[in-house]
C-alpha cells in the first residue's frame, strides 16, 4: 500500500516541472554586470537596455543620443552553504520511525543568460519601449517545492531556475523627468489527472493515466518615476506590485492490488512568490569622474507563500488518508540598503558596489518546520571598458564585467524539546540543533550597445 501511494504522488509532482513559471535573477543577483557590479542600486541612473526591469522611467536614457539599445551577458552564481549533519531526519510524526543523518544542502548553481533590448520612438516625448529577461543555460527549468519539515534555504534552492521575461514602457516628460511602467510575467497552473493501476501477473487490463493541464498567462505592473538632471543629481522611485504563480491539481486514483482501491486528493503549491516593493534612491556625482549611488528596498514578504505542496480533500474507499499538515512560519517586510561607486579612469570604469539584505523569517525556527532565510551581506566589483567601433560600425559599446560574493551571517539554530506535536518521546526534525550560514560566489559578463 506505502509503495503504491509512493508511486502514485511521483507521478502527481511530475507537473510541478513546469518551465511556465517565472523567477526574480533581477532581485536576487541582478540584471547585467553594470548593475550587479553597484549590488544593484541603480534604481536612479546607470540605465542600459536592462532598465526595463530595473526602472521603466529608465528606458529614454538607456540608449542615449541614439534610439535603439541592445544588452546582453552571462551569468553565473554558485551557493555553499554551511555544511548540516548528524540532525534528526525523520520521526514518526512524519515517517515511521527517528532516522538521523545530513540536510540535503544540494542546491544547484545559476547559470544563465540575461538580455535587453530597448527602441526609442521619433517624437519630443522619447517614447521608449524595453524588454529584458533572463534563461537558464544548464536547463529549460528547474522547480523544487523543497521540503517544509527538513532544514531548507527555501528562497535559494529554485527560484532562480527558470526564465525571467519583463517588458516596459518609457516616457520623457521634460524638465529631467520621465516615467514608465512595465510588467512582470509569471504564469498560473491547472492540472487534472486520473490514473489506473492494474497488476500484471494472469490480468490482461493495461494500466492507463490520463492528464491535462492549464496555463495561463499572469503579470504584475511595475510603476516607475525618474527625475535626471543632465550631469548631476538623480533620483527614481519604483513601486512593484506582487506576483504569485500558483499549480492547482486534482487527481483521481485507482488501484486493482488485492482489493480495489479509489482515491483523489487535490493539491496547491505557490511555485514562486515574488513580493510588493518600494525602491527609491539618488545618484550624485562626488567628482567630474565619479558617481555615487544609493537605494533602499522596502519588501513586502509578510504575505510570502512558501512552495510547499499541500494535499487537500482526500477521499478514499474503505481507508483514511490524512491531508497535509505543513508547517507554518512567520514572515516579515524587510529594507535593504544597497550603495555603490562608479568610476571612470578613460576608457576603463572601476564599480563597487555593497548590500545588506535582511532575512524575512520573523523569529529563529525553533518549533516545527526547519525554514532558513538568514540576512546577507552582499559585495560587488565590476570594470567596465568603452570602445568607439563595434566591428565595421562607428558606434560605442561597452564591455562590462563583475565578481559577487554574498556572504550569510552566521547563526545557531537550537531546537525544542518534543516532536512537531509536542511528544516529549521523541525529538523533532531538526534536532537538536545546527548552525547556519554559507556563501554564494559567481559572477558575469555583459555586453552593450547603442545604435
Amino acid at each position: 500500500m506505502r509503495s503504491l501511494l509512493v508511486q502514485v504522488l511521483a507521478f502527481c509532482l511530475t507537473p510541478w516541472l513546469s518551465p511556465m513559471a517565472h523567477a526574480d535573477v533581477g532581485n536576487m543577483f541582478g540584471f547585467g554586470s553594470r548593475v550587479a557590479g553597484l549590488a544593484g542600486a541603480t534604481v536612479s541612473g546607470a540605465f542600459d537596455a536592462f532598465a526595463t526591469y530595473v526602472n521603466p522611467a529608465g528606458l529614454p536614457h538607456s540608449a542615449g543620443e541614439n534610439r535603439l539599445a541592445f544588452s546582453w551577458g552571462i551569468l553565473g552564481m554558485n551557493p555553499e552553504f554551511t555544511p548540516i549533519q548528524s540532525i534528526v531526519t525523520t520521526n514518526d510524526y512524519t515517517l515511521d520511525t527517528v532516522r538521523t543523518g545530513d540536510a540535503d544542502l544540494d542546491y544547484r548553481a545559476t547559470l544563465g543568460q540575461v538580455f535587453g533590448l530597448s527602441y526609442r520612438l521619433e517624437g519630443e516625448h522619447r517614447v521608449t519601449f524595453g524588454v529584458a529577461g533572463f534563461l537558464p543555460l544548464n536547463h529549460l527549468a528547474f522547480v523544487d517545492t523543497g521540503d517544509g519539515f527538513a532544514p531548507e534555504y527555501f528562497l535559494y534552492r529554485a527560484r532562480t531556475q527558470r526564465p525571467q521575461v519583463e517588458m516596459g514602457v518609457g516616457v520623457d516628460l521634460g524638465r529631467g523627468l520621465s516615467a514608465g511602467a512595465g510588467l512582470h510575467t509569471g504564469f498560473g497552473m491547472t492540472t487534472h489527472a486520473s490514473v489506473l493501476l492494474e497488476p500484471g501477473s494472469s490480468n490482461t487490463s493495461p494500466s492507463s493515466m490520463r492528464f491535462s493541464a492549464s496555463i495561463k498567462p499572469k503579470a504584475s505592473p511595475t510603476i516607475g518615476v525618474l527625475y535626471a538632471r543632465e550631469g548631476g543629481f538623480s533620483s527614481g522611485l519604483v513601486a512593484r506590485l506582487p506576483l504569485e504563480s500558483r499549480h492547482e491539481m486534482t487527481l483521481n486514483a485507482a488501484a486493482n492490488i488485492i482489493t480495489p482501491l479509489d482515491f483523489k486528493f487535490s493539491g496547491a503549491s505557490a511555485l514562486a512568490y515574488d513580493p510588493a516593493a518600494i525602491e527609491w534612491g539618488f545618484s550624485i556625482p562626488m567628482t567630474e569622474n565619479s558617481t555615487f549611488f544609493f537605494q533602499g528596498d522596502y519588501q513586502f514578504w509578510r504575505n510570502f507563500e512558501a512552495p510547499v505542496i499541500v494535499l487537500t480533500d482526500i477521499t478514499g474507499e474503505g481507508m483514511v488518508i490524512s491531508p497535509s499538515s505543513n508547517p507554518s512560519f512567520d514572515y516579515r517586510n524587510i529594507l535593504t540598503a544597497k550603495a555603490g561607486s562608479e568610476i571612470h579612469l578613460g576608457g576603463t570604469i572601476v564599480r563597487l558596489g555593497y548590500a545588506y539584505r535582511p532575512g524575512i523569517l520573523k523569529d529563529p525556527v525553533t518549533e516545527a518546520g526547519n525554514y532558513i532565510d538568514p540576512s546577507k551581506h552582499v559585495l560587488q566589483a565590476g570594470l567596465g571598458f568603452r570602445f568607439m567601433r563595434f566591428l565595421h560600425l562607428p558606434t560605442d559599446w561597452r564591455l562590462d564585467l563583475h565578481l559577487a560574493y554574498h556572504r550569510f551571517v552566521n547563526a545557531h539554530v537550537t531546537k525544542t524539546p518534543g516532536n512537531e506535536v509536542g511528544d516529549p518521546a521523541e525529538p523533532k526534525i531538526g534536532s537538536p540543533g545546527y548552525d547556519i550560514g554559507g556563501k554564494i560566489l559567481g559572477g558575469g559578463v555583459s555586453l552593450s550597445l547603442a545604435l
